[in-house]
């Protein structure tokens, strides 16, 4: 059972009774129209979440610092996403802002996840990105071995989500051709993601506890998926899936970085080539401003002990590597060309051991001890 205070102002109030009142997995422990009297009991009761309307907060500027060490996640409702309600939202450390036209759709499985009742909600349900500001640096292959590594060894539901919509290379690479991509997700649908239509969409590889959901076929289609429609696409997945892998694309638009915002882990990748280390550099910046938890962002050398020495890579990367992986030599592109990942492939390569890895080290983090099974000492 999810425990939520709710504080908000009519009509949002309304809207929130109507949804909340109808999953049967929250408990309303308050409801009040004062922010003052929301933060005081939030102080005496045991809670799983807030959920604060941002209106009853225009004049409460003393509160904000009482709501932004509030133990429990607070969510803020806004009426339309703004610069005041950004900012706003990073005062009052909200895990997530609403709008109040998308709170039954993205509200539910937000909740959803803070359940700790049930198997599923115990579960460590997490989404990692792969991202390179370059070309060429092996990401996609990354993506892809990991999803498979993933889904293998924890035996959890997996998703992998393409979202290079413009030339998504996950298709090609695993030589599925759906009925469904994710322009058809958002073609028609009024603004809002079905949540029967996703699961419609979602590919179910054989063998494992993993799911597809492919990038549009041609880039034209791009532009018909928008920012928000990642947004719920993601929160619905991290609701039903246990992992979510996104291979993301190198621009940093506003799709990307609303994929971004959803992620618990980004792997930024590079090689050991200096113009893709100084891209990767710049780009690094600006993802630590975004993204300040020091947890999150994760550096990846491809194809380590190829040219540019470890020594100098830390010189002149921002952030300490986290994963070195070695050169899988042909293996890979054999992998691309067969449609069959390099882990199924080419099992014995050092880059299938690597990925494989670096899968289990995210489960040994992400579960425990427990999945401490680290192969070969080739990272």
């Amino acid at each position: 059972m999810v425990r939520v205070l709710v504080s908000a102002a009519s009509p949002t109030m309304e809207l929130l009774s109507q949804t909340l009142q109808v999953l049967p997995f929250v408990e309303i422990v308050t409801a009040t129209g004062s922010i003052r009297e929301a933060v005081d009991m939030a102080v005496l009761e045991t809670l799983d979440a807030m959920i604060i309307d941002e209106s009853l907060l225009s004049d409460s500027w003393g509160l904000q610092d009482r709501l932004a060490r509030a133990v429990c996640p607070v969510i803020l409702i806004i009426a339309a996403p703004d610069a005041e309600s950004t900012r706003r939202a990073l005062a009052i450390h909200a895990i997530d802002a609403i709008t109040q036209d998308a709170i039954a759709s993205l509200l539910p499985p937000l909740l959803r996840s803070f359940d700790k009742s049930t198997e599923q909600g115990t579960l460590p349900h997490r989404v990692i990105g792969v991202y390179s500001p370059k070309g060429g640096v092996g990401k996609t292959t990354l993506a892809v071995n990991l999803a498979w590594s993933l889904a293998r060894f924890s035996e959890r539901t997996t998703a992998l989500v393409d979202l290079d919509l413009q030339f998504g290379d996950i298709g090609p690479m695993v030589h599925d051709s759906p009925d469904i991509t994710i322009r058809d997700l958002v073609e028609d649908s009024k603004g809002r993601v079905e949540e029967d239509k996703l699961s419609r969409a979602l590919i179910a590889v054989d063998g494992l506890p993993l799911d597809l959901l492919l990038a549009p076929f041609n880039p034209q289609y791009a532009d018909l998926v928008e920012s928000h429609h990642i947004k719920e696409i993601l929160m619905q997945l991290k609701s039903s899936h246990v992992y979510t892998l996104c291979d993301l694309p190198a621009a940093l638009t506003d799709q990307n970085l609303s994929a971004m915002d959803q992620l618990d882990v980004l792997m930024v990748v590079a090689t050991p080539e200096m113009i893709t280390l100084r891209n990767v550099a710049r780009s690094l910046k600006v993802l630590q401003t975004l993204y300040p938890d020091p947890n999150k962002i994760r550096m990846v050398i491809n194809r380590s002990g190829t040219g540019v020495p470890p020594e100098r890579i830390q010189e002149l990367i921002p952030l300490k590597v986290s994963y070195w992986t070695p050169s899988g030599g042909v293996s890979p592109v054999r992998s691309a060309n067969t449609g069959k990942p390099l882990v199924v492939l080419d099992p014995a390569n050092a880059l299938s051991i690597s990925i494989e890895n670096i899968a289990k080290m995210l489960l040994e983090e992400f579960e425990g001890a427990s999945r401490r099974t680290v192969r070969k000492d080739v990272l």
